[in-house]
């Protein structure tokens, strides 16, 4: 079904928005950027910033709003044939492989403390959706779920954090298959 025309235009202005974001703080720094500045530059209001952003840091780690249904509809589609994991090792390969043009910025800034909070909190979404995925495909055995949910996790943050914003982004989308591979060898 497509979006409205009104919703399509409320998505891209907080595209512009965002990107505008990410492109002054990668530039100058995250302290040297006002939301003034991000306004300007998306070619809005300070008043329409706020529509969409609560603060400047929201507006360089909020999802996109497409991004919880692209990731519903990976889920959805995963092949479980080969098991819950393997299936989840593409899911989330897919899902990093959308992310390509904020990694850099975003794992630059989660250096602070106060941003790297944001960050995960922001990103809860990935680990909740993963968590229901995962309690479906195993409903009679809620603590492998969990441990198969909190794993995934794990990696992902683990592959974000090992990463370093310099390398090209398919290095970390190869660090999170091989994450993945590891914990589905055991380690061996």
């Amino acid at each position: 079904m497509p979006t409205p025309v009104r919703e399509q235009q409320r998505r891209d202005s907080w595209a512009a928005v965002q990107a505008a974001a990410l492109a002054l703080v990668s530039e100058r720094g995250f302290d040297a950027v006002t939301v003034e500045d991000v306004a300007v530059a998306a070619g809005v209001s300070r008043r329409t910033f706020f529509n969409h952003f609560p603060t400047k840091a929201a507006a360089l780690f909020d999802p996109h709003p497409d991004d919880a249904e692209a990731l519903a509809a990976l889920l959805a589609g995963a092949d479980t044939s080969g098991g819950v994991w393997p299936a989840l090792r593409e899911v989330c390969l897919a899902l990093v492989a959308r992310q390509e043009e904020v990694l850099a910025v975003r794992r630059r800034l989660v250096g602070d403390p106060e941003l790297d909070a944001y960050h995960r909190t922001a990103h809860r979404h990935v680990g909740e959706a993963i968590d229901g995925w995962v309690g479906a495909q195993l409903p009679d055995d809620p603590f492998s779920a969990r441990l198969v949910g909190e794993t995934a996790a794990a990696v992902l943050m683990t592959a974000f954090l090992s990463w370093s914003p310099d390398d090209d982004p398919a290095r970390f989308a190869e660090l999170v298959g091989r994450g993945f591979d590891l914990v589905g060898t055991g380690f061996a």
